[in-house]
């Protein structure tokens, strides 16, 4: 059966307040996440389709566990704060330290919460309409889970069009079968809007061990300052060498629109990030994954610019999406820029 998996995701955070001690000031080494679990689902907007984020500011204390959380930021508003905040709160760190003493200092992270599809080994029940990815064979045969995660355009009678992969792990077949699926779906009943759309599909063995898997942690870098000059939304696609723990080793870009402009700081966020791992009979593997990464200055923190919450959105299931995880210092004196949608969804 194609049944949805529930995730909560970080992604990059836009600054705070100037005053605060970064976790990044020269002389100190920043904490490290030891325990991070993604914060629940509220089950009352899970039940209504609604995901969103929040950006919260926290304080790393002496003895690795947190102390002061505050939500900056949050959309849609009024929906996952509190589940975000109490998340949160039960994460444990190393400790920051300076001069081999452990020192506190603050950060900031964006959880976000997104749903995606799950793609069962076992799955016969398929969707005539919308089929699920066929688990394929030769990956079946070796025991090897990952994902893929699809941006598509869906034309106002339901139609779909101009698919293309953004994110997979390990590169290959995940991503031939997740795209001939979405490539087979057929028009939707109800004229829609003209939009953008992206699916994650979750490939897990019928007797899967991995009940939780680490989500992605994605470097940081600033936006470039061009880009806010110009009102310049661009997005790369990258290729990345993983070791077994998803850390990063080499990175290469595919592509990039517009050429050039974001290429130095899709290099950085890739070469500072750890993805979720591809796993082999229940062990995570090294493995060359494909990462995209959009760019969007209304949705970052362009010098004199910062981006009202939006209004809630309609009470309606959207299409699940893949949310990315990402945690950073608070920057200490320039200003940093957050980059928007930059992905894998934790994807868990």
């Amino acid at each position: 059966m194609n049944r949805f998996a529930l995730a909560a995701a970080l992604a990059l955070a836009a600054p705070a307040a100037s005053g605060w001690i970064p976790c990044d000031q020269p002389g100190i080494t920043p904490p490290v996440a030891i325990q991070r679990e993604a914060p629940a689902y509220p089950q009352s907007v899970r039940a209504i389709g609604i995901e969103g984020s929040v950006e919260l500011a926290l304080t790393v204390l002496r003895d690795g566990s947190v102390g002061w959380v505050r939500t900056v930021r949050a959309e849609p508003r009024g929906y996952f704060e509190q589940a975000a905040t109490d998340g949160v709160r039960h994460w444990r760190f190393t400790p920051a330290r300076m001069n081999d003493e452990p020192v506190e200092c603050r950060m900031l992270t964006r959880v976000r919460f997104a749903l995606a599809d799950t793609v069962d080994a076992l799955d016969g029940g398929q969707d005539a309409d919308h089929p699920v990815p066929a688990y394929p064979a030769a990956l079946l045969r070796e025991r090897i889970e990952g994902f893929a995660e699809i941006e598509f355009e869906r034309a106002p009678d339901g139609t779909v069009g101009d698919a293309r992969v953004i994110n997979a792990m390990p590169r290959g077949e995940f991503e031939h079968a997740a795209l001939a699926a979405v490539r087979g779906w057929k028009p939707a009943p109800a004229a829609i809007l003209a939009r953008r759309e992206t699916r994650r599909f979750e490939f897990r063995l019928p007797d899967t061990s991995l009940a939780v898997v680490p989500a992605t942690t994605l470097g940081g870098a600033p936006f470039p300052m061009a880009a806010c000059e110009q009102h310049v939304t661009g997005r790369v696609a990258l290729e990345v060498d993983t070791d077994a723990t998803g850390q990063v080793l080499k990175a290469r870009i595919l592509e990039a629109d517009p050429a050039g402009l974001f290429n130095g700081t899709a290099l950085a966020i890739a070469r500072g990030s750890r993805l979720t791992p591809a796993y082999r009979d229940g062990q995570p593997m090294a493995a060359t994954a494909l990462l995209t990464l959009f760019f969007d200055p209304e949705q970052a923190t362009c010098p004199g610019v910062r981006s009202p919450d939006r209004d809630p959105p309609p009470a309606r299931r959207p299409q699940p999406r893949v949310g990315r995880l990402d945690e950073r210092p608070v920057p200490r004196a320039e200003e940093w820029l957050a980059v928007s949608r930059i992905a894998v969804q934790p994807v868990p």
